[in-house]
C-alpha cells in the first residue's frame, strides 16, 4: 500500500518502512470484524427466537385443526336437528348414532326429545343435538337446541 507517511491511513495505527525510495506504510486495522463472543451471543439470539417462532407455528396449526372440527361438527348438528325437524315426528326419546358418510368417521350425534311445560295447558318440545368427537385425549362436543 503506497501512502504518504506523513498523513496516516484515518484511524489505523500504521508503521513507516523507510527502506527504498518510495515510502511504504505497513497498517494494522483493530476493527477488522465481529469477536467470538458477539457471535455467539449473535446464534443464541437467533437461537431463541427460531424455538419460539416453531412452538407458535405448532400452536396455530391445532387452533386451526380445531376450528375445522367446531365448524364440521357445526354443520353436522344443523342437519341433523333440520332432519329431526321436518319429520315431524316429535316424540320424547333419546337417540344415538353416527354419520354415515366416510368423511365424519371420527363423529357421532346424540339427539334428546324432551318435553317441557313451564305453564298449565302449555307443552314445548325441546329438541337437543349433540355432535361429539375425539380431539387426543379430550371428548369434543357442538350442542344445538330448539324449542318448538
Amino acid at each position: 500500500m503506497r501512502i504518504n507517511a506523513e498523513r496516516g491511513v484515518g484511524s489505523a495505527k500504521c508503521d513507516v518502512e523507510k527502506k527504498h525510495a518510495p515510502t511504504f506504510v505497513r497498517c494494522f486495522s483493530y476493527s477488522a470484524g465481529f469477536t467470538l463472543l458477539e457471535v455467539m451471543v449473535a446464534v443464541a439470539i437467533l437461537a431463541m427466537v427460531l424455538v419460539t417462532l416453531m412452538g407458535v407455528k405448532n400452536r396455530s396449526m391445532e387452533d386451526v385443526m380445531l376450528a375445522d372440527h367446531i365448524t364440521t361438527a357445526t354443520m353436522l348438528a344443523k342437519r341433523k336437528m333440520t332432519e329431526v325437524l321436518l319429520s315431524g315426528q316429535l316424540s320424547q326419546k333419546e337417540d344415538a348414532g353416527e354419520f354415515p358418510e366416510e368423511e365424519f368417521t371420527g363423529y357421532t350425534w346424540k339427539q334428546d326429545i324432551a318435553f317441557i311445560q313451564p305453564i298449565e295447558n302449555m307443552q314445548i318440545t325441546e329438541v337437543r343435538v349433540q355432535v361429539l368427537w375425539k380431539q387426543g385425549q379430550r371428548q369434543e362436543m357442538v350442542e344445538l337446541l330448539s324449542y318448538q
